[in-house]
């Protein structure tokens, strides 16, 4: 195996798409249709998330993704600079690294927890 690519079922994929944009600096790099797409793949340098339209509406805020960083206290500041919201200030996470955890537009947990060197 090389990479593991995650994929996140949401209920807007538009607005899904805008936020990961704006917020984090992702770009859209394929839609499956101009309007109401199913399914579309964000890109920022070598990082990819895959986003499928859930029809049920039941995917609001079940999915977590992690993002390993080399260091934690740049990357809350960048992320702070958006206007993201922080659920949880950079502390001690549960496998001893420093983490912090701010959400989406669909209130998906996003923790971003330093690098072990």
């Amino acid at each position: 195996m090389n990479r593991l690519l995650p994929c996140l079922k949401v209920c807007d994929i538009e607005t899904t798409i805008s936020w990961y944009k704006d917020f984090l600096g992702f770009e859209c790099s394929f839609k499956s249709s101009i309007k109401n797409p199913e399914w579309a793949n964000l890109e920022k340098g070598e990082l990819k998330i895959y986003l499928f339209k859930d029809e049920s509406g039941k995917a609001y805020a079940s999915n977590i993704i992690v993002f390993e960083v080399d260091d934690i206290k740049e990357e809350y500041k960048s992320v702070e600079k958006t206007g993201a919201i922080i659920n949880q200030p950079i502390e001690k996470g549960l496998f001893g690294q420093s983490e912090f955890i701010i959400k989406d537009y669909e209130d998906n947990k996003l923790v971003y927890v330093q690098k072990k060197t």
